[in-house]
């Protein structure tokens, strides 16, 4: 389970992850960025073996699924995510508090690679998906041992991975898809596919 681990190094946890790359924290593990913001996004290539019609089959599979029930909807969405976009993993972090009363996020849903961390937590502010929702624009990021050193867990880097804000009612988080295996994995079709089926997802739960 992902987890922050105990001693020293939970300290940085009171800062944003913001902070700490101002400061030039180049050993934080994260590289972070808007991503509609990002040239290097923008200039990226839509790839043609992208399904043309994809949007339409995943709501038309959306629609074919329970989704009057908020676990089995999220993870639809997630296992959607991966099938349909070249993501090796995707997931949904919801923000809670803990037992101790800190800000996490909690994995709720996950999809692909990352399946076994199911229900993991990783700290509100010292987190990517803790600056996805302070910026409150989607984010293009980066993960490298650094970070899953102060997670204290064992992981593949995410070389290339999409964060968009997500909310429902009273939740709030937000949906990622990443790879492991590019740096130029998601083109702009692929956030915009993302965008739509975590919009319909969120509907969908509000109407119950």
């Amino acid at each position: 389970m992902i987890e922050v681990r105990s001693g020293p190094i939970r300290e940085v946890s009171c800062k944003s992850m913001d902070t700490l790359l101002k400061m030039g924290d180049a050993d934080s593990g994260v590289k972070i960025c808007d991503l509609l913001d990002s040239p290097e996004f923008r200039s990226r290539r839509h790839r043609d073996e992208r399904l043309p019609d994809r949007d339409a089959r995943a709501i038309e599979k959306l629609n074919a699924s329970c989704l009057d029930e908020t676990t089995a909807a999220l993870r639809q969405l997630v296992e959607i995510a991966v099938e349909f976009c070249p993501a090796d993993s995707a997931g949904i972090s919801l923000e809670e508090v803990s037992e101790k009363g800190d800000p996490q996020f909690r994995w709720v849903a996950v999809a692909g690679s990352f399946a076994q961390y199911l229900n993991g937590t990783t700290p509100r502010f010292y987190s990517p998906c803790g600056t996805c929702i302070d910026r409150g624009v989607p984010q293009l990021y980066q993960v490298h041992n650094p970070y899953y050193n102060f997670l204290g867990v064992t992981a593949q880097p995410i070389l290339d991975g999409i964060l968009i804000p997500w909310r429902s009612g009273e939740m709030q988080g937000t949906l990622w898809a990443v790879s492991h295996h590019a740096e130029d994995t998601f083109d702009r079709s692929d956030y915009d596919f993302l965008r739509t089926v975590a919009d319909f997802v969120s509907r969908a739960i509000r109407k119950h």
